[in-house]
C-alpha cells in the first residue's frame, strides 16, 4: 500500500489535532477540579452524578425547613413563656387585691394593671415570626387575628389553620399553633371553654368588687335576706345550720321570694324562713342559734365576673330581738369571687403548658431531624465527590505521558516529513 505525502500529512495533522483536544480535555478537568465535564466524559456516572444533585438540592431545601420551622417553634415558646409570666403576675394581683386590709382605690390600682396584662396578651396574641407572618392566625398569616372592637371585646379573625413545613420526603411538621383554642379555648375547671381575654376582664370586675361582696355570708343564728333579681331563672346556693349543709335550687321569676322561702323550710339544714311585712325580706332563724351560713351562689345567665352585680342576696345578721349586728353582706353570683378566677388561671396555666410541652416535642423532634439530614447530605456528598471530583495525581501523570508522546510523535513527522525522492537516490 502506498501513501503519499499529502494523505501522511494530513492524517499527522489528524491525530495531532485529536492529541492536541486530549490535553486540552484533561487540562479541564484538572483546572476545574472535576472528572465529568460533559456526558459524554461518562454517561453511566453522569446519570447518577445527576440523580444524586437532585437528592442534595432536596436535603438542602428540608434543611432550610427544618431551621425555618425551628426559629418559628422558638418564637410561639418565647410567646407562650411571656404569656405564662403575664398570668403568674395577674395571679399575685388576685390573692393581693383579696386582702381586707385593702380599700377600693387600691383595688382600684391592681385593676388598672389587670387592664393593662390584657393589651400585654393582645400584643402577644399577635405576635409575628422574622418574616412578618402571624404566628396565630393559622393560614391568614398576613391578617392580624385578634382585632378590638368598639366595645373593647377582642375577636378572633384568623382561621383554624396550622401551618406546616415538609422536613423529609415522608414527614411535614406543624410550626405553628391554632390561636383560636390557644388564647378563646382553655378549658375552665368545669370544662368550659374560657377565652384568654375574657378572663382578665372577669379579673378586673372581680378585684374592683371584692371590697362589695364576701365568699360567704354568716350569722349566729338570726339574719334578715333580701334579694335583687335582674337574671330570673334557677339560683342555688349551700345553706348551713345547726343540722348541717345542702343545696338549695330554686327558679326565682321576679321579687316574690315566696318560692325560696318553702325550699328553704324543706330542707334538713335546721334553718327556718319567713317573710316580713314588707314582703320583700326573709327572715332565716336556726332553732339553737347554730352557725348559719350561704356560700356558692349561682345565679341564671351570669357566667362571668360583672363590672356591676345585677343579682344578688344581701344578708343582715341580726340579735333575736331583730337589731343589726354589724354590717349587711353581699353574695354575688361564684363567677364574681376572686378565688374562682384564682381557679381558672390554674386552668390557664395548666392550657398554657399543654401547648408549650407540645412546641418543645416538635422542637426537639426537629433537633434529631436536623442530625438525620445533615448525616444524608454528607453522604450524599461522598458519592457526589466520588463520581465528580477529580484523581489529580493520575490527570497530572496522564498529561504528562501524553505530552512526551505528542513530542515524540511531532519530532518523528518533522524528520518524516523532510525525506524526499532524491534522499532515497542517494
Amino acid at each position: 500500500m502506498q501513501i503519499s505525502s499529502k494523505l501522511f500529512n494530513q492524517q499527522q495533522l489528524k491525530q495531532f489535532s485529536s492529541t492536541t483536544e486530549e490535553l486540552q480535555n484533561i487540562q479541564n478537568k484538572i483546572a476545574s477540579g472535576e472528572n465529568i465535564l460533559r456526558a459524554s466524559d461518562d454517561p453511566v456516572s453522569a446519570v447518577e452524578l445527576s440523580a444524586l444533585n437532585v437528592v442534595q438540592k432536596q436535603i438542602e431545601q428540608y434543611e432550610r425547613n427544618v431551621n425555618s420551622a425551628s426559629d418559628r417553634l422558638s418564637g410561639i415558646d418565647k410567646n407562650l413563656e411571656n404569656l405564662s409570666n403575664v398570668m403568674i403576675r395577674a395571679q399575685e394581683l388576685i390573692i393581693q387585691a383579696s386582702s381586707d386590709v385593702l380599700g377600693a382605690s387600691d383595688r382600684e390600682a391592681i385593676a388598672l394593671e389587670v387592664d393593662e396584662m390584657k393589651e400585654e396578651i393582645l400584643n402577644i396574641a399577635n405576635a409575628q415570626d422574622s418574616n412578618g407572618s402571624y404566628l396565630f392566625g393559622g393560614y391568614k398569616t398576613n391578617n392580624i387575628p385578634f382585632v378590638k372592637d368598639i366595645a373593647g371585646n377582642i375577636n378572633y379573625e384568623g382561621d383554624r389553620g396550622i401551618a406546616s413545613l415538609s422536613i423529609s420526603e415522608t414527614r411535614v411538621m406543624e410550626t405553628t399553633l391554632d390561636g383560636g383554642t390557644l388564647f378563646q379555648a382553655i378549658k375552665g375547671p368545669e370544662e368550659q371553654n374560657i377565652s384568654i381575654f375574657k378572663m382578665l376582664e372577669n379579673i378586673s370586675n372581680s378585684i374592683r368588687t371584692a371590697s362589695s361582696g364576701v365568699n360567704a355570708v354568716q350569722s349566729k343564728g338570726v339574719a334578715e335576706l333580701t334579694f335583687e333579681n335582674k337574671n330570673p331563672g334557677v339560683w342555688s346556693f349551700d345553706l348551713t345550720g345547726n343540722l348541717g349543709s345542702e343545696t338549695i335550687t330554686v327558679e326565682i321569676m321576679g321579687e316574690d321570694p315566696s318560692e325560696l322561702v318553702k325550699q328553704i323550710n324543706l330542707s334538713s339544714t335546721g334553718v327556718q324562713a319567713s317573710i316580713e311585712d314588707d314582703g320583700k325580706t326573709i327572715k332565716l332563724t336556726d332553732a339553737v342559734n347554730g352557725p348559719l351560713e350561704i356560700k356558692n351562689l349561682s345565679i341564671y345567665g351570669i357566667d362571668d365576673a360583672q363590672k356591676d352585680p345585677t343579682s344578688f342576696f344581701t344578708v343582715q345578721p341580726t340579735d333575736g330581738s331583730g337589731n343589726k349586728i354589724g354590717g349587711s353582706q353581699k353574695l354575688f353570683d361564684s363567677n364574681q369571687l376572686p378565688a374562682k378566677q384564682i381557679d381558672n388561671i390554674a386552668s390557664t396555666q395548666i392550657h398554657i403548658s399543654n401547648n408549650r410541652g407540645k412546641i418543645g416535642a416538635r422542637s426537639n423532634s426537629l433537633l434529631r431531624q436536623g442530625e438525620l439530614l445533615s448525616n444524608r447530605r454528607l453522604g450524599v456528598e461522598k458519592d457526589v465527590s466520588d463520581l465528580k471530583d477529580a484523581d489529580l495525581a493520575t490527570l497530572v501523570t496522564n498529561l504528562q505521558s501524553m505530552l512526551t508522546t505528542m513530542q515524540a510523535s511531532q519530532q518523528s513527522f518533522v524528520k518524516i516529513s523532510q525525506l524526499n525522492l532524491f534522499d532515497y537516490l542517494r
